[in-house]
């Protein structure tokens, strides 16, 4: 049984992080989790831009987004915390609006750094936990430590997101928080709901100005961000899954199978069943 099962939360380091994320291919996250940089860089992909981190930096990963890995340097070295979502939902509204809006604020390609003394802090609660989790000998009271480990993490993280993001969130502009609500309904709902239409009822606003607000911050159309959504879901189902490509287009809310291959091979020039058997050994 792992620590996520058997805690809640999971631990990885530069050793085996890419059993987490992998390295060939875009992959969903199973559980949120916090990445740590302690050396080298990072970049990865995520829905329409790329996201370079480096020493001292940290983001967070959302399973509703898809990420592919671009390039990691020989010298990374990194922490990874990964915990199921109830364990943490216990903590305030105000601490997961504020992981959304650093999340949003990553997808807008905006790494920010870490103050190297808090990483210190940080990087060495982390690894206590680390150090309870992976423990093989039997010690009392173990899950009560992790809990509680892991609820001062939480408290860390959330009293450094604070200083660092409140003053952002608070200043986010109109437009900003349009693209915010977009992206945030698209990941709710695009599995059923792919007109720009729908999003800007969402927020009653014309398809016109949503369009042209979500171009002058992404640098993207709302249409090409909603395809690539879609398309990214289409690519983890098609290479992590053995589903038959009419059922991959039933999840993803096609009319049909020949529907979702129009539409996959527009975007990529290449038929689903071309793109999975590129991944088959």
């Amino acid at each position: 049984m792992s620590a996520l099962e058997k805690f809640g939360v999971e631990i990885f380091t530069q050793h085996n992080i890419f059993e987490r994320i992998s390295a060939d291919k875009p992959f969903r996250p199973e559980n949120p989790a916090f990445i740590f940089i302690k050396s080298g860089t990072i970049k990865l992909r995520q829905h329409f831009s790329d996201l370079e981190l480096s020493a001292n930096m940290f983001m967070v990963t959302d399973p509703q987004t898809v990420y592919e890995m671009v390039s990691v340097s020989g010298d990374f070295q990194s922490r990874m915390v990964s915990y199921k979502r109830e364990f943490i939902s216990a903590l305030s509204l105000k601490f997961n609006r504020l992981i959304t809006y650093r999340y949003f604020r990553q997808q807008m390609n905006k790494g920010v750094p870490f103050p190297e003394n808090e990483m210190e802090v940080v990087w060495k609660s982390v690894n206590f936990l680390k150090y309870i989790l992976d423990s093989d000998t039997e010690m009392l009271y173990q899950k009560e430590m992790v809990e509680h480990l892991f609820s001062v993490f939480c408290y860390q993280m959330a009293g450094i997101i604070s200083k660092e993001d409140n003053n952002f969130m608070n200043q986010m502009s109109r437009q900003e928080e349009i693209v915010f609500v977009f992206l945030t309904d698209l990941a709710e709902h695009h599995l059923t709901e792919k007109t720009v239409e729908f999003y800007a009822e969402r927020q009653s606003v014309t398809t016109r100005h949503l369009s042209s607000v979500v171009k002058s911050i992404t640098g993207k159309s709302a249409s090409q961000i909603i395809a690539l959504i879609v398309m990214n879901e289409a690519k983890v189902l098609l290479n992590s899954s053995n589903k038959p490509v009419a059922e991959i287009s039933s999840i993803l809310g096609f009319s049909d199978q020949y529907a979702f291959s129009h539409f996959f091979k527009k975007h990529l020039e290449l038929s689903p069943r071309q793109y999975r058997h590129q991944f088959e050994s």
